[in-house]
C-alpha cells in the first residue's frame, strides 16, 4: 500500500474522534499528507520504506487554532495508537516532525522559508521549484476553510508568466552551453570527467525546462524523471532522457523494437531533445518559432518579460 492510501485509511479511522474535538471548528482545519518524503509524492516503494514510512498524517492549524486547540490535538494524536493495519511508523532523524499537529505559517516557513504568499515576482522567483513541489505535493482528507488552504491554492497555481519566461531563459541558456556546446567539446579533449558533467547540467536543465513548460514544479532531483513520466505523454522525449542517461563515452542506445537497439551520438540525441523542448515552448506559447540552437531562443524569452526587475537580472547558471 502506498504511503498517501496508508495515511487516509489511518485518518478515516480517527475522523470522528477529531470531529467529536473541534466540533464547529472542523471547518478551519485541514487535514492530510504532504511535505518532505517520497511518500507525499506517491513515489514511495519497497526501497523506500525502509525510513520515515508508516500511518500518520498532518494536522495543520493557523494561530487562532493553534492558540484554542493545539494542545488538546497533540496530546490526542500522541496517544494515537502506535500502529495501524501492521504498521508502524519508523521515522529517521531527519523525518521528525513530518506528521502531527503542524502550525500552518510553521509549516510553509520550513517549506520555503516563507510564511506568507509571495507579494511580487521577485519573491516567487527566489522560490525553488523543488521546495514548492514539496510544500504542494500530497492530498488533503479533509479541506478547511483555512489559512493553509488560501496558501496552498496560491502556490499550486503556480509561477507567475514573468518568473517562467525567466527560468526558461535560464534553462535555456544552460542546456545550449552545456549540452549543444561545451559536451562535445569536453569529449573531443578526452576529459571524460567534465563531458559527463556537462551531460547531467544538460539533463537537470532539460527536465526543469520540461516541468515548467507543463506548469508544474519539478521535484528533489531523485524524483524529477519519476515526475516527468506521470504527465509528460510524449514517449520520445522520455527515450531520450533514459538514452542520454545511460549514454557512454558518447554513444548512446536507442532501442529498436524487437531488433535490439542501434547506436547513435549522444550529440545527436541532445540536438533531438532540444528540437522537442524548443517545438513544445512553441506550442505553449512561450516562442513564436522552433529553433536548433536554444540559446537563440534566451532572448525572445527574455524581451516578454514585463517585471522590470525580473528582467535586468542574471540568469540562473
Amino acid at each position: 500500500m502506498k504511503g498517501l492510501e496508508l495515511s487516509e485509511q489511518f485518518f478515516k479511522a480517527h475522523e470522528q474522534e477529531i470531529k467529536d474535538l473541534l466540533k464547529e471548528d472542523i471547518h478551519k482545519v485541514s487535514i492530510g499528507l504532504c511535505g518532505q518524503g517520497s511518500e507525499c509524492f506517491g513515489f514511495d516503494d519497497e526501497i523506500s520504506k525502509d525510513h520515515d514510512f508508516g500511518p500518520g498524517f498532518c494536522i495543520f492549524l493557523d494561530d487562532e487554532m493553534e492558540e484554542k486547540h493545539g494542545e488538546a490535538l497533540r496530546q490526542f494524536y500522541e496517544d494515537l495508537p502506535k500502529e495501524f493495519m501492521d504498521l508502524s511508523r519508523n521515522p529517521s532523524s531527519h523525518g521528525l516532525n513530518r506528521v502531527g499537529v503542524i502550525n500552518t505559517r510553521e509549516f510553509y516557513f520550513a517549506s520555503l522559508s516563507l510564511d506568507e504568499v509571495p507579494k511580487n515576482p521577485f519573491q516567487w522567483y527566489q522560490l525553488s521549484e523543488e521546495r514548492l513541489a514539496m510544500a504542494t505535493n500530497g492530498r488533503l482528507f479533509h479541506e478547511g476553510e483555512d489559512l493553509f488552504m488560501e496558501m496552498r491554492r496560491v502556490f499550486q497555481a503556480f509561477y507567475p508568466k514573468d518568473v517562467v519566461l525567466k527560468k526558461l531563459a535560464s534553462r535555456f541558456a544552460v542546456m545550449a552551453q552545456a549540452g549543444q556546446y561545451n559536451y562535445s567539446r569536453c569529449l573531443n579533449r578526452g576529459d571524460m570527467v567534465a563531458s559527463q558533467l556537462a551531460l547531467s547540467l544538460f539533463l537537470k536543465n532539460a527536465m526543469s525546462a520540461l516541468f515548467l513548460l507543463h506548469g508544474r514544479y519539478m521535484p528533489f532531483y531523485k524524483w524529477s524523471f519519476t515526475g516527468l513520466k506521470a504527465f509528460v505523454e510524449d514517449q520520445n522525449i522520455l527515450m531520450l532522457l533514459e538514452a542520454l542517461a545511460v549514454s557512454n563515452q558518447g554513444v548512446a542506445l536507442i532501442p529498436i523494437g524487437m531488433e535490439g537497439a542501434k547506436e547513435y551520438e549522444t550529440a545527436l540525441l541532445i540536438e533531438a531533445l532540444c528540437g522537442e523542448i524548443a517545438k513544445l515552448a512553441v506550442e505553449k506559447g512561450y516562442l513564436k518559432e522552433p529553433l536548433s540552437f536554444l540559446e537563440d531562443g534566451v532572448l525572445p524569452l527574455q524581451e516578454q518579460i514585463e517585471d522590470p526587475l525580473l528582467k535586468k537580472l542574471p540568469l540562473e547558471q
